[in-house]
């Protein structure tokens, strides 16, 4: 297994000062574009690519800044590729499978877990099909992988939120704080071994290039600031709790050349603490700092009105607001920031097929 653990600080800010992969490109480069006919991707939100086209009619579509891409696009993109949505559903509307589409994310999932029971007919309209489900569907449809295939895989940020939902539940009914962590962490350390064996089970089935995220550091995304001011300590417990994830993860993992661990966790780590260098002026470090305003939505899904999904230039806060914010909603990243993902793993996935 080849393991990225930092992140290439310098390499980054050459990126967005303008050292494209384009200028960058060599030989060797353009056979690695030619070497993968098709993209594969697994996951949750920050690599779904249309799942819920009920969004489209509001110029929303994919969790970001819409309509700009996300991290997973512009990856396909640099090797020639699009990657379309296997599946098109929820929000009240039929699903529909496409057998031209490749991308089995999809806004709400868990690695094995089922969708909150409100989700799929109460306050939001996502299916969340689980990574189990998705691989599974893929290999019904498709039966085995193939080695001019990249697969990308992520997940266990729901799986996160998930675990800090139970731990505030408990300290709301008088737990310890210290207790009640050590009693949900079990459940994430079992959501990063299955997903460890989902990639194992990719491998098994025919690929030879799966790139595997781990979950990002969610204490840097406005979310944290929000469940801090709610309950002190919440900070700390989700940048724990994803470390938890991402050690049962690093352990569980197969160890084999043919997949790559990329750390997205340290990624967004340092690009918070560098991000005015990096052409953002609004962080994560406050609830409010986020580039989208509310959509206006039907009653039925309210709820869902500060999601990124919704999101579009209309309900910027400012015209540039996909550029100078790192995060779309309290969650998911703006354009700038999936560029930014993209371009590391797309250096990393690079560097990988060269070794």
């Amino acid at each position: 297994m080849q393991i990225v653990s930092r992140f290439a600080f310098l390499a980054l800010t050459c990126g967005v000062i303008g050292l494209s992969h384009a200028s960058n490109a060599s030989a060797d480069s353009a056979d690695q574009r030619r070497s993968f006919t098709q993209v594969v991707s697994f996951g949750d939100s920050l690599s779904d690519v249309g799942t819920y086209a009920y969004a489209r009619q509001f110029g929303g579509g994919t969790y970001t800044t819409n309509p700009g891409a996300i991290s997973v696009q512009v990856i396909a993109e640099h090797y020639g590729l699009r990657l379309k949505p296997a599946l098109t559903g929820g929000f009240g509307q039929a699903s529909v499978v496409h057998p031209e589409g490749f991308g089995y994310a999809q806004g709400g999932a868990r690695v094995a877990g089922a969708p909150n029971p409100g989700d799929a007919t109460g306050d939001t309209g996502e299916l969340q099909t689980p990574l189990t489900s998705q691989v599974a569907a893929y290999l019904k449809s498709h039966t085995r992988f193939t080695a001019q295939q990249l697969v990308l895989m992520q997940g266990g940020a729901n799986d996160v939120q998930d675990a800090y939902g139970a731990w505030a539940g408990m300290i709301a009914n008088g737990g310890d704080p210290a207790a009640s962590l050590q009693a949900v962490e079990p459940s994430l350390r079992q959501a990063a071994q299955q997903l460890a064996g989902l990639v194992h089970n990719v491998q098994q089935h025919g690929a030879t290039h799966i790139v595997v995220q781990n979950v990002p550091n969610i204490s840097k995304a406005p979310i944290a600031n929000i469940v801090e001011q709610q309950l002190p300590g919440s900070a700390r417990v989700l940048r724990r709790l994803a470390q938890v994830f991402n050690i049962a993860l690093d352990e569980a993992l197969p160890s084999s050349p043919s997949v790559l661990r990329v750390d997205a966790f340290t990624f967004i780590d340092e690009t918070s603490e560098n991000y005015r260098q990096l052409g953002f002026r609004f962080d994560g470090s406050s609830g409010t700092n986020v580039a989208c305003n509310p959509a206006n939505l039907p009653a039925a899904f309210q709820a869902d009105d500060t999601s990124a999904l919704f999101c579009s230039r209309s309900t910027y806060v400012s015209p540039d607001a996909e550029r100078i914010y790192m995060f779309a909603d309290a969650y998911h990243p703006t354009t700038h920031l999936q560029k930014l993902i993209a371009d590391y793993v797309v250096g990393q996935i690079d560097k990988w097929l060269r070794d």
